[in-house]
């Protein structure tokens, strides 16, 4: 199995997810996604983000916030989304989303072309889903990609939705199906399992070779991507075409719709992450990289995260880091480090 091409963009400044709807998927334009597919409206009453919500968060972030990611199910499931869309764009911040399509119609596809840099479909129903990536990429989308949750109970379906890629004519102009790695969160945490061995990760990158079909991965996903590629004569190229774990105070941010700062959406309630960042207490940029980007706690966790591999014989150690909560790392067992990662506060 040998990959035979993938592309890299440059990429300057932060990301920040906003969760604009009770139940997020996120999507960060390209083939690097941060998490996706975490229930938000578990234990609480459904919330929307509101427009003047959005704009005091984007007020006191940096102005080098380049993209912003947004997270909803239907499209016109917060009454707010598209005056969010506009804001990005007044501030020249490229907006992207997920969605499941459902409710995507030939005028919502056009109006995404002209508002937003990429979209993502999660494939919910089958039929009204691959309908919205063609709706999509009729509107003239270059940047439309398939959203598929990799666990060891998904890969036949993965394998199917991959022949689908290949025959169906409403995916003719897809990007590609970017595989997201599971994580236990949501209503039934506990239905399925994640994929650590590298085994079953090559089968899966081996059939999209076979049948010619461009692929992505989330960065929970890029420490199985470095094993699956280890000793391919152009792994040195390959490694430097992903990147790992970017949250805790690296270079992306996760805020819910009630404007509470978390490393990233899969920390929300975890241990050590009960409680996040009111943005709403930040009045400018200083507060915001002070209370926030380079708070003891935040840096205590991106400091521990980029420990956590040193300890690991693994030729990647330099360029890998583990996921501090799950265990979804294919070494990280071995790493004595990794179990201290999840009582860090």
């Amino acid at each position: 199995m040998k990959i035979v091409k993938i592309t890299k963009r440059h990429y300057v400044g932060n990301v920040y997810n906003f969760h604009c709807t009770p139940d997020q998927n996120y999507f960060s334009e390209g083939v690097l996604v941060h998490n996706c597919y975490k229930g938000n409206s578990i234990g609480q009453q459904a919330k929307h983000m509101s427009l003047e919500t959005f704009q005091h968060i984007m007020d006191v972030v940096p102005k080098n916030l380049l993209q912003a990611a947004m997270g909803l199910t239907n499209t016109e499931a917060n009454p707010d989304f598209w005056a969010i869309i506009d804001e990005c764009n007044k501030r020249s911040v490229k907006a992207n989303y997920t969605t499941h399509g459902l409710d995507i119609t030939p005028e919502i596809a056009r109006k995404t072309k002209e508002k937003c840099g990429a979209v993502a479909v999660s494939i919910v129903q089958r039929e009204k889903s691959y309908n919205a990536v063609k709706m999509f990429t009729d509107a003239g989308m270059d940047q439309v990609n398939i959203h598929f949750v990799l666990s060891k109970q998904s890969i036949k379906k993965a394998e199917r939705t991959i022949d689908d890629i290949t025959n169906d004519p409403r995916l003719a102009k897809l990007n590609a199906i970017v595989f997201l790695q599971y994580k236990p969160k949501g209503r039934n945490p506990s239905l399925f399992d994640s994929i650590p061995d590298v085994e079953t990760y090559k089968k899966i990158i081996s059939k999209c070779k076979e049948k010619g079909v461009r692929l992505g991965f989330d960065s929970c996903s890029a420490p199985l991507f470095f094993k699956a590629v280890e000793g391919q004569d152009d792994q040195d190229k390959l490694i430097q075409l992903a990147e790992p774990c970017e949250s805790f105070g690296m270079f992306s941010l996760y805020i819910s719709v009630n404007a509470i700062a978390f490393p990233c959406s899969f920390a929300e309630g975890e241990k050590g992450w009960e409680e996040g960042f009111n943005i709403m207490d930040c009045k400018n940029h200083d507060d915001f990289l002070k209370q926030i980007w380079h708070s003891d706690k935040m840096k205590k966790w991106r400091d521990r995260m980029l420990m956590a591999s040193q300890d690991c014989d693994c030729q990647f150690t330099k360029v890998c880091r583990f996921c501090p909560i799950f265990d979804i790392t294919p070494c990280r067992k071995e790493n004595s480090n990794a179990s201290n990662l999840q009582i860090c506060n």
